[in-house]
């Protein structure tokens, strides 16, 4: 038979509880319908299919924010939104569409776990996990033209030519790969003679670098040197001031020489064989080798010279000075100088400095300060940091309760005790200065802790009691005083987080004046069995009322005290006959309806009984219709004028100067107490539905006290640390902060002042100029001109093929000093150490020959007037004989302007991270069919989303935003 019944379930509810986090519990609705449609009996599905409709669940609190948040994995490569079908399809122009996803998780940030989803969309919505993405045309590789052939390989008999061809754009985005880029051909130049062999060229490797040893290179350099010197001294000179300007120049000179001793840079040159070879490996002449240029057999180079220091320095005296049992060794050090860095090696000079541990030596030792972490008392729990602004909004019109935060301050303290005896003398707790956070090893002490603030418990009464008798307000002065009646309830829920007491709950007694009051009247407490008049077996008879005597507040007193009130009547009633109808007895009377008897109202009470047997067919009395089964009679017939006390809240506890001693308590809170003060409040006697009457019109002898003891907290003074050790002034500075140089000291609160006592008046922090500001000094690197080139000897020169005397390749080396700022002259380990990296020492240079191209130095570059892709120029020109040789005009190989584009001011923007929530606009608030609208904030509708941007320059280099057009 087919199924028509099927079971059908809602989505889950909130989460409910009382605690805040897994304790929670949720709901849903389960319900089983027809096939049709319409709902039908659980009874009507099978019970065994039933899905659950409660589980546990996560409640979530606003604290929770704190502790998680949403994990935002990386997007995945963009996939195309519909699969590519067999045919073809038409051709790209600007991209298919793609949608890429991520993953997105809740977690529990301190513990890195991931939680469920719910708990993080309580706070923030669940961000996007797809997004759409551009799938870029795909690119095919785009090659250039085959360059023409090149020469046959073989000068004789087959050989092979080549072409090339670049890549212009390489592939991209699955476009076809590039083809090959060379090709190949056979070529052929003519027959070979049986006698003609092949030759190589073959390069030998560079020599060591040397010092030329020749008597010609011995003159040459001391000839040189000895123009230099005549010139540096002057001699042909006559202008006093040139031979002044000349003397400055040889001190100058004289002081480079002093700088430069730790570089001993020497020119030297080195070698290599070059030589041709047939394919037996004999040595032909160099000629049988074609090529437009043979390499280089000599060159000139720099002499290598290992770094030199000097003899290490003593050992410095042991840093630990004194006894700490948990680390006994210290430090001693021991340093160097380099005498000579360096030159022409790739070896670095060894260390300068080495380091051994040590034990200190000394007698008397002292122990090691020892320091530890020090806490101050936690701040009152406050549950405002936990909460939205708009749950802070809601807030501010009730008080906060539930889960809040508290806070404390660590600081480092010396933990020495015998440090601290200075400190015992006063009432700081032994508190010692606090001290540089370093000090102070192990774990740090929690700063905040959790805390609950119980929510208030409103106060709970029972309902009012009947009102009493009219008795007197005092029983003991019954002349000429008038009476009332009482009525009263009580408390059954204490209230809690109030002002405490019943300070927060309603009066309790309320009275009414009456007249012909008495102090003591009797109350029936049973009534006796119905007793049959004449004797007989049943009908009518009388229950005699079993009585007490009870004074004003309902207390069971001596009999004797109420001979003077009415005793009460025996109440009729009627014995059943074997075949009447048999009732039950009367009910209690029920409470009356209204509190007081007006024009238009009468206070009523019922009561009822009911059948119990009904009355026998030959005979007895039957039983009464419904009607005479219930009685009703009036009640509360005074007028409606009810008074009570009204009471005040309790004063501040004020402190009793009349108590001459207190011991010191400690009251249920924990506080201690010190003193008995006195708290007063305001009573007064209000008229029901009038307000306040005079006091007259109020029992006086049930007016609440006003007037009541307390117990002062004892007075907290304020305790502070004393001052911390001040900062020491900057030993070093930064390159352009000109700032003050300041030092500080500070502080902490250790108990905050409480019940009246001193207040933190005192500053917690200080600070104060450094007495010697440090001048920031900064050194720069000095270059001098570099020293005249520097060639290989003729010697060596002579033997090789187009060698001329005097001209060629060469080497030349400067001297760098260190200099400040200013000028000044400074040490050389200032530079090494703030100036950056050394300039070149050497670089190559040329010295030219007759045949040589002779070219200025290049210009600098023109400034630039105009847009983005402006371009500025440099140019240089030919001088001398080399403007009649014709190698020398051409462009190609001596280019005598040099182009390059000006840096562009042109920027464009760029988003920058994710898009912001949806922030609606402030001001105006429409109300929309099912918007939820509180006061003026708005929580849906149409809003905006807001992306941050940044400003890229032409080379994607960021700058200012300010530079962009638009943002």
């Amino acid at each position: 038979m087919r199924k028509r019944n099927f079971l059908l379930f809602g989505p889950w509810g909130r989460c409910m509880g009382d605690e805040c986090g897994p304790g929670g519990i949720q709901t849903r609705a389960v319900w089983c319908a027809h096939v049709e449609g319409w709902t039908t009996l659980h009874t009507n599905c099978k019970q065994a299919e039933r899905p659950s409709n409660q589980q546990n669940c996560f409640r979530v609190c606003d604290w929770h924010k704190e502790l998680y948040d949403w994990r935002l994995g990386p997007w995945n490569q963009c996939q195309p939104v519909i699969s590519k079908s067999l045919e073809k399809t038409p051709e790209c122009t600007k991209g298919d569409e793609g949608i890429q996803v991520r993953e997105i998780t809740c977690i529990q940030k301190d513990k890195d776990i991931p939680a469920e989803d719910i708990i993080c969309e309580y706070f923030e919505p669940k961000p996007l996990l797809e997004q759409a993405c551009l799938i870029p045309c795909q690119q095919d590789c785009i090659v250039s033209e085959f360059s023409s052939w090149s020469g046959c390989s073989k000068t004789c008999g087959s050989g092979l030519q080549h072409r090339t061809r670049q890549v212009v754009a390489p592939p991209q985005f699955g476009g076809s790969g590039c083809p090959n880029l060379t090709e190949f051909q056979v070529c052929q130049s003519g027959p070979c003679e049986d006698q003609e062999l092949p030759y190589s060229l073959h390069v030998g490797p560079w020599s060591a670098c040397s010092m030329p040893h020749s008597r010609q290179a011995r003159q040459a350099r001391r000839r040189g040197k000895n123009k230099d010197r005549d010139k540096d001294r002057g001699k042909g000179v006559k202008d006093p001031e040139a031979r002044e300007l000349i003397k400055k120049k040889r001190n100058r000179n004289r002081q480079n020489r002093q700088e430069n001793k730790y570089w001993d840079i020497q020119i030297g040159y080195q070698t290599r064989e070059v030589m041709c070879t047939n394919k037996t490996g004999k040595a032909a002449d160099l000629s049988f080798c074609q090529q437009e240029k043979l390499p280089m057999t000599f060159q000139s180079c720099v002499i290598t010279k290992e770094c030199q220091v000097s003899e290490w320095s003593e050992w410095s005296p042991c840093s630990k000075t004194c006894h700490d049992v948990a680390s006994p060794t210290g430090t001693r050090v021991r340093t160097r100088t380099v005498r000579q860095f360096p030159v022409g090696g790739e070896t670095e000079c060894p260390e300068l400095e080495e380091d051994e541990p040590c034990v200190s030596q000394r007698d008397g030792v002292t122990p090691c300060a020892m320091y530890g972490w020090k806490t101050t008392e936690w701040t009152e729990c406050r549950v405002d940091p936990l909460l939205s602004q708009q749950d802070k909004r809601r807030g501010n019109q009730t008080a906060l309760c539930g889960g809040g935060i508290q806070t404390r301050e660590v600081y480092c303290v010396q933990t020495n005790q015998d440090l601290l005896l200075h400190l015992h003398a006063h009432r700081d707790r032994e508190a010692s200065k606090p001290v540089d956070l370093k000090l102070c090893t192990g774990p740090v002490p929690n700063t905040t802790q959790l805390c609950h603030i119980p929510c208030p418990i409103e106060c709970e009464v029972s309902p009012w009691s009947a009102w009493g008798p009219c008795t007197y307000e005092n029983c003991n002065d019954q002349q000429g005083k008038k009476g009332f009646k009482l009525r009263k309830r009580r408390i059954t829920n204490e209230p809690t987080g109030g002002s405490g007491g019943t300070g927060n709950c309603p009066h309790l007694l309320e009275a009414i004046p009456c007249e012909e009051p008495a102090c003591y009247d009797w109350k029936a407490v049973r009534l006796g069995d119905c007793e049959p008049d004449n004797g007989k077996e049943c009908g009518p008879g009388t229950q005699v009322q079993e009585v007490v005597c009870i004074n004003s507040d309902g207390e069971e007193v001596d009999r004797q005290l109420c001979r003077d009130a009415i005793f009460p009547i025996p109440v009729a009633c009627d014995a059943p006959c074997p075949k009447d109808c048999v009732l039950s007895m009367w009910s209690s009377w029920s409470s009356c309806s209204h509190t007081c008897s007006g024009k238009t109202t009468e206070g009523k009470q019922i009561r009822a009984r009911s059948i119990l047997a009904y009355a026998g067919e030959e005979g007895g009395i039957r039983c009464p219709n419904s009607s005479a089964l219930q009685e009703v009679r009036s009640c509360n017939e005074h007028p409606c004028t009810v008074y009570h006390w009204q009471t005040g809240p309790w004063g501040q506890c004020i402190e009793d100067t009349s108590v001459s001693s207190f011991n010191t308590t400690t009251t249920w809170n924990g506080e201690t107490s010190c003193s008995v003060g006195m708290q007063t409040r305001k009573v007064i006697c209000v008229r029901v539905n009038v307000g306040q009457v005079g006091p007259k019109k109020c029992p006086e002898s049930l007016r609440p006290e006003t007037v009541r003891p307390c117990l002062l907290p004892c007075k907290k003074d304020c305790i502070m640390s004393p001052y911390s050790d001040w900062t020491s002034c900057p030993s070093s500075c930064k390159e352009g902060d000109s700032g003050v140089r300041k030092q500080s000291r500070h502080r902490v609160i250790i108990q905050l002042p409480a019940n009246g006592g001193r207040d933190c008046m005192d500053p917690l922090y200080e600070e104060k100029a450094c007495e010697a500001p440090i001048v920031c000094q900064s050194y720069r690197w000095k270059t001098h001109k570099w020293r005249r080139c520097q060639l290989v000897p003729w010697s060596v020169q002579q033997d090789s093929p187009g060698a001329q005397e005097g001209c060629g390749p060469g080497r030349q080396a400067r001297a760098i000093t260190c200099r400040k700022q200013d000028g000044g002259q400074a040490g050389i380990h200032e530079c090494l150490q703030y100036a950056g990296p050394v300039p070149a020492l050497t670089q190559a240079c040329q010295i030219p020959c007759q045949d040589d191209c002779q070219l200025t130095s290049w210009s600098k570059f023109s400034s630039c007037n105009g847009d983005c892709g402006a371009v500025r120029t440099r140019k240089r020109t030919i001088v001398g004989k080399s403007k009649k040789k014709e190698k020398c005009k051409n462009s190609h190989l001596y280019p005598l302007i040099e182009t390059q584009y000006c840096p562009c001011d042109k920027y464009n923007a760029q988003p920058v991270g994710n898009w912001s929530d949806c922030i609606l606009p402030e001001g105006k608030v429409e109300v929309l069919l099912g918007m939820k609208v509180q006061g003026d904030i708005k929580e849906c509708g149409q809003g905006y989303r807001y992306q941050a941007m940044a400003c890229y320059d032409q080379n994607g280099r960021l700058v200012e935003t300010s530079r962009c057009n638009s943002h």
